[in-house]
């Protein structure tokens, strides 16, 4: 008896141990693509304040979120998620990897307490092993690149000023602000 137990038990491990882990490009195609760009602004009102945020992904498809926010918390949140045109991919592709995006530097600066006409943007692009980050808190901080930014903003205008289905889609964490300083308009 104890013989036959032996063997219902070593029965299923031995199944287990020899079935199929699944080929490696299955588990490839479930691996989340890269991350090419994230683009986030926050629009300050006088009551809200506006969130937008895009992430585009090496596999040309993209998550938006758009928040309105008040007194530091999301009173509405909205998911879009699709993929972009070849058009709008190779647009922007053509201005991330042009000499003049390429070779933007901008130095971490020091963010006062009190800031007047805030306007905050984070540019996060892809490159190699490493990231190229651009944060903005207002437009004087913005006006030395103008040449360089517009044709991104002109881009990122255009993609999210077009009718976009709403996602059931869970926010993004990257898509979070933050909070770490706090920063008062003036």
């Amino acid at each position: 008896m104890t013989q036959w137990r032996l063997v219902f038990c070593c029965i299923p491990i031995f199944f287990l141990a020899t079935a199929p882990q699944g080929n490696s490009q299955a588990r490839q195609e479930q691996k989340e693509p890269s991350l090419r760009l994230m683009l986030s602004e926050v629009q300050p009102g006088a009551m809200s304040s506006e969130h937008d945020c895009m992430l585009v992904f090496d596999n040309r498809t993209f998550h938006a979120e758009k928040a309105s926010r008040h007194v530091g918390r999301d009173q509405d949140r909205k998911v879009f998620e699709g993929n972009l045109s070849d058009a709008d991919w190779n647009a922007l592709d053509g201005i991330l990897e042009s000499d003049g995006f390429r070779k933007l530097n901008v130095p971490p600066g020091y963010v006062p307490l009190v800031v007047q006409n805030v306007h905050p943007f984070t540019i996060s692009v892809q490159r190699g092993n490493g990231y190229q980050n651009l944060d903005f808190v207002d437009e004087n901080s913005r006006k030395p690149y103008d040449s360089q930014l517009k044709p991104l903003f002109q881009w990122w205008r255009s993609v999210r000023g077009r009718r976009m289905t709403v996602s059931e889609a869970a926010a993004d964490s990257r898509c979070k602000l933050d909070s770490s300083r706090g920063v008062v308009s003036n």
